[in-house]
């Protein structure tokens, strides 16, 4: 009787897992590339990155006169590391000769749904603890969302209201963090807000206030400032991994919310000699983060 040569029979195997667990991975709906930039790691097992002040406004030259020279300031620096995740499954011999249904085909998929989860819940973990130093920090070693203080011109920037509710008054008072927001150097930055970021219970409140022209709950014929009638007029986008039903957020067009893989996703296989069954894992190495807190705005809701 011949030998079974279990390798020949698990490369078959190992390229319809393979092809399985990809089409499902890429086929999956995501979240967080909306709002994160995503982007490939340096060389290195570490990120660092530095801030740097803009320069400070150009000074009259008196004729004959010369040029005034002006330093950045080089601020807070921050390292981030990548980590590594991975999840396997096994099928044994006899899910491989007995399985008329197909059913072992849907482990690769299930997989495929555990990586993306892993990216989702590790990306929006910023703004599910971004409210504390303990979780999540910026460049000044302070959470992302809390009160600041600029290098050069000592202003106070805090991009964490007192919490409260989704209103038209709390969201204006958000619009008016980036009409009013200033760079390192005390200069206007001229930013629009790009998107605001609800959990799935503010989804109505958030769709009446972009979307009504009229005020909410008056009957007078006031503009509702927030609305489409309003010089802002974000969109809308509800984030299913955001922990906290209360808590809300706008980013700008500037927001520094990163996600960096080290390794992307892939597959490893390999057959057990005493059992028989062939093994697959799915691994993947990345962090998220974010450097420059001005261009996000957080409340914590009530």
């Amino acid at each position: 009787m011949a030998i079974a040569n279990t390798n020949i029979f698990g490369y078959h195997l190992d390229r319809d897992i393979n092809r399985i667990f990809f089409d499902e991975y890429n086929g999956l709906p995501t979240e967080y590339d909306k709002i994160f930039s995503v982007i490939d790691a340096p060389p290195g097992n570490h990120y660092t990155e530095a801030e740097l002040t803009p320069l400070g406004s150009l000074r009259t030259i008196n004729q004959g006169g010369g040029v005034t020279f002006d330093d950045p300031v080089e601020g807070h620096s921050k390292t981030v590391y990548y980590t590594k995740y991975g999840l396997g499954f096994q099928i044994t011999q006899e899910m491989i000769k007995d399985d008329l249904t197909g059913n072992f085909k849907r482990m690769p998929m299930k997989l495929a749904k555990s990586a993306r989860d892993k990216i989702e819940v590790e990306a929006f973990d910023l703004f599910n603890n971004g409210f504390s130093a303990t979780y999540h920090t910026c460049w000044d070693a302070g959470a992302i969302f809390t009160s600041h203080t600029t290098l050069k011109s000592g202003d106070t920037i805090d991009n964490d209201p007192t919490a409260s509710s989704l209103t038209e008054t709390t969201l204006l008072a958000a619009f008016e963090y980036f009409d009013t927001l200033v760079d390192e150097a005390g200069y206007p930055m001229l930013v629009r807000p790009k998107t605001l970021l609800v959990p799935t219970e503010l989804r109505g409140t958030a769709e009446k206030l972009l979307r009504t022209t009229q005020m909410l709950g008056s009957g007078n014929n006031d503009i509702n400032l927030v609305g489409p009638s309003g010089f802002f007029n974000p969109g809308l986008m509800v984030g299913h991994y955001l922990t906290d039903t209360n808590a809300w957020f706008v980013l700008s067009d500037i927001s520094d919310f990163r996600l960096m893989f080290k390794e992307r996703a892939s597959m490893e296989s390999s057959d057990d000699f005493f059992t028989g069954n062939a093994l697959f894992k799915a691994i993947m190495r990345f962090t998220a983060f974010c450097m420059d807190y001005k261009g996000s705005y957080g409340n914590e809701g009530a």
